[in-house]
């Protein structure tokens, strides 16, 4: 009897607690997969790059980089298939995730070291794993990359400016790391570092008032011939750059010896060309061609009438090649000139003026 009592208080009980619907459990919070994972060669070494993913597996919950524990690196250099990839690769490198370098982006490196006989036309793969607090993630996306003999490199860079532009030269390697004739270059990737002049001054690298340490390519494009030049020049302080060879893509030499520079930017932008100008119902539109200096930061109106002798400010800053003039009457002449300024204040001189007479 007490039994059967027992039994009816706890249905009563499980009815009074009102639950409705099947129990629905949160989803788990495990860290994901790597899946953006970069190969590169560099010279000797396999260089690979990654983010971490910026979520976890709930799709909300954001995963801290103070999350990451320990990178595995695993690794294979025989003939596979994807399933088989974590059963017969090998453990790399456990990387403490402290010894990483990162960058301001979230990208993070770790190089591998080869011997050159270890490289020449052969077919690695590599995949990551990673532990965010004591779980670990799945085995990242294979990424795979066949090496070469790296080219020997360059030795020679040398700098120069010719105002505003640095100059870069240097002799195109002639033979591989083991002394071999080099095939054809498929070009140069050029590396450049800044070092601002002062504390107060951020670095347009990482814009955190001091230098990364990392060079960083400056060119999207292969430069084709043992010359470069860079125009972007707007930023004061010490410029260090450096020069690989490509064999591709993605295999490139060692980098160069490190050829630096001292900049102050006291070099005005060019003088805007081409400055027209046409009547509109109620204003006079101007005209003129863009300027192309990487430091530019707007042009400068000016105006005055037939009569006056000196031009006055119309307009102190147009960001775009073009201006529409209101403030103008009907049956009188106006001449217009433009001039650009950089992000330093430096003002080039006047364009070649145009006159126009609003109609």
């Amino acid at each position: 009897m007490k039994k059967n009592i027992l039994i009816l208080a706890f249905a009563m009980f499980l009815v009074s607690c009102g639950k409705k619907g099947p129990l629905v459990l949160e989803p788990q919070k495990l860290p994901l997969a790597v899946e953006n994972l970069v190969l590169k060669q560099v010279g000797s070494e396999v260089e690979l790059r990654w983010r971490f993913p910026a979520l976890l597996s709930d799709g909300k919950t954001p995963m801290l980089p103070t999350q990451v524990r320990s990178i595995y690196v695993y690794h294979l250099a025989k003939p596979f298939v994807p399933e088989t990839f974590q059963k017969k690769s090998e453990l790399l490198a456990k990387i403490k995730a402290g010894e990483l370098g990162g960058r301001p982006d979230g990208t993070v490196t770790y190089s591998v070291p080869f011997r050159d006989k270890l490289l020449k036309d052969k077919e690695h793969a590599f995949a990551l794993v990673y532990t965010a607090g004591r779980t670990r993630s799945a085995l990242s996306a294979i990424q795979k990359i066949t090496t070469r003999t790296p080219p020997r490199a360059v030795s020679d860079l040398k700098i120069g400016r010719e105002g505003k532009v640095i100059v870069l030269s240097w002799s195109r390697p002639q033979v591989d790391s083991e002394g071999q004739p080099l095939p054809g270059l498929a070009g140069y990737r050029v590396y450049r570092r800044i070092t601002p002049s002062s504390q107060g001054e951020k670095d347009p690298q990482n814009g955190q008032g001091k230098p990364t340490g990392a060079f960083t390519a400056v060119n999207t494009e292969a430069a084709r011939g043992e010359y470069f030049e860079d125009s972007d020049t707007g930023a004061d302080g010490e410029y260090e750059y450096r020069v690989s060879s490509l064999l591709g893509e993605r295999i490139e030499s060692s980098l160069s010896n490190i050829a630096k520079i001292r900049i102050q930017d006291t070099f005005p932008p060019d003088v805007p060309a081409n400055l027209v100008s046409f009547s509109a119902k109620d204003h006079v539109f101007l005209t003129w061609e863009a300027v192309r200096d990487r430091d530019l930061d707007h042009y400068v109106v000016y105006r005055k009438s037939a009569k006056d002798e000196d031009f006055k400010v119309l307009a102190a800053s147009v960001s775009e090649n073009l201006f529409r003039d209101r403030l103008v009457a009907k049956g009188q002449m106006y001449i217009y000139a433009v001039a650009a300024v950089d992000k330093k204040g430096n003002e080039s001189e006047p364009s070649r003026s145009a006159r126009h007479k609003f109609e």
